[in-house]
């Protein structure tokens, strides 16, 4: 037996390698929940690398709308058919007439001469439906049995919920079996992935969000590979001279900054400047705020002189507006890793994760930071999340895990109320100790002289 890719991105770290070949998995799951997709973008993407894959259908559209409907994905190539990368074996109510047995006979004549490295039937609860119970049974046995015989890799879809997937004796002869399912969350539905078997091998148990657009299904794991990710000194500017000044020329390029402080001090200017600065120098970035929407931000932006319609224009600055009482950590965590992908992000600035608060328990609030922080350093990117607090000490015990930690606060003078900002803390790097005076302007935030100078000298 060897491991060959299932093709489906996320579904091979999860599978530690890919599926074993020859196997035979069941991919269940109620209707609607991407069973067809699935398959369909496995042996469409392995047809490209030129392996020979056939596609066994019992569905009652014919073969041409299921073609209209794939030519959706950017995986689907038509030319595949003409190649003969890609063969259809439509099976008919005239048919199934025959005798199930006259099918499989069939299937097994055809199989011979193509030689197929993946058969994918689609699905084979149709094929046995009209059987009784004990004659499914003995069907579904004799059929698994065959397809060992095979050498390819079998993917099985079955129209089946998980109370039928347990009473089903499927599960039983198949050597693998995905389970799909697409549950209601919030007044959102949510996708979800589980490996309930894979006879001989290892795999991550749980379930895993993924989602299905136009390029197919992509699976979302809280395990994210940092094997590619590589330690860099390059340093990021972040658009405000004395901030780079008290960092050591700027934050360390793919780090993760915390910006915590009091309401009103400057936290989210400071953020975009951070991500306009970014923009300038080519570098794509991209503002998540949990509080305010797409022109409440060009609004503050435009407040310290910078105008942010000509990067979004051009997709070099995307804002998102998150209302908290709807998010969906995992799907929210797939979706920005797309945006991150297709827009070659560099810079992110995830602004009001306080407000996370009245939606998330302090446990799922850190996993979910925790997960964000594996993503954006394992791609490289530098990010800053800003944070509402009031000490020191709830900064500490709130948000774990940062290379960075900066504060701002206000302190009370003889004569008024001044912002400060201070550099708590800086992973691999040597960093301004002092608190200084946080100036936000018309254009842009400036860094002033330290507070309290006589007094440390």
């Amino acid at each position: 037996m060897k491991c060959v890719n299932s093709n489906i991105p996320g579904l091979d770290d999860i599978l530690n390698g890919g599926f074993q070949k020859p196997s035979a998995v069941l991919i269940a799951g109620t209707a609607g929940t991407g069973k067809t997709t699935m398959v369909m973008q496995s042996i469409y993407s392995a047809a490209k690398k030129n392996e020979i894959c056939m596609y066994v259908t019992s569905l009652n559209e014919p073969v041409t709308i299921l073609n209209s409907f794939m030519s959706n994905h950017s995986f689907y190539d038509i030319s595949l058919i003409s190649k003969g990368n890609i063969s259809y074996l439509p099976i008919g109510t005239d048919t199934l007439d025959k005798g199930i047995y006259s099918f499989m006979w069939n299937l097994e004549e055809a199989i011979e001469k193509l030689k197929p490295d993946r058969i994918v039937i689609d699905p084979i609860t149709m094929i046995g439906g009209t059987l009784d119970g004990e004659t499914r049974s003995r069907f579904f046995y004799d059929l698994f049995l065959r397809m060992k015989k095979w050498g390819s890799l079998v993917l099985v879809t079955g129209d089946l919920s998980e109370d039928e997937l347990v009473k089903s004796n499927l599960g039983h002869v198949a050597d693998g079996i995905i389970y799909l399912s697409n549950d209601l969350k919030h007044d959102q539905r949510t996708r979800h992935l589980e490996v309930l078997k894979m006879r001989g091998q290892g795999y991550l148990s749980g379930r895993h969000n993924f989602s299905i657009t136009d390029k197919g299904i992509t699976i979302r794991t809280d395990t994210i590979s940092m094997a590619d990710h590589q330690v860099s000194d390059q340093r990021v500017a972040t658009g405000i001279t004395g901030l780079d000044r008290m960092t050591g020329s700027g934050l360390l390029s793919g780090t993760n900054t915390l910006l915590s402080g009091d309401s009103g001090t400057g936290k989210t200017c400071l953020g975009i400047q951070f991500i306009y600065q970014g923009a300038n120098d080519n570098e794509p970035g991209i503002i998540v705020s949990f509080d305010e929407n797409e022109q409440q931000i060009k609004a503050a932006a435009s407040s310290i002189g910078h105008d942010l319609d000509e990067h979004i224009t051009s997709e070099r600055i995307r804002v998102i507006h998150v209302d908290p009482a709807l998010l969906v950590t995992d799907m929210h965590t797939l979706e920005l890793e797309t945006l991150i992908d297709e827009m070659q992000a560099k810079r992110i600035v995830l602004d009001g994760i306080h407000e996370l608060d009245a939606s998330l328990d302090k446990m799922n609030k850190q996993q979910y930071i925790r997960i964000l922080t594996k993503l954006f350093t394992s791609k490289g990117i530098t990010a800053i999340f800003t944070d509402e607090t009031d000490s020191i000490a709830s900064i500490v015990n709130n948000i774990r895990g940062m290379d960075t930690i900066i504060t701002m606060h206000y302190v009370e003078t003889a004569s008024h109320l001044k912002k400060t900002i201070a550099v708590l803390k800086m992973r691999r790097s040597e960093h301004d100790t002092h608190i200084r005076e946080l100036i936000v302007t018309n254009k842009g935030i400036e860094i002033g002289s330290p507070l309290f100078e006589q007094a440390d000298q």
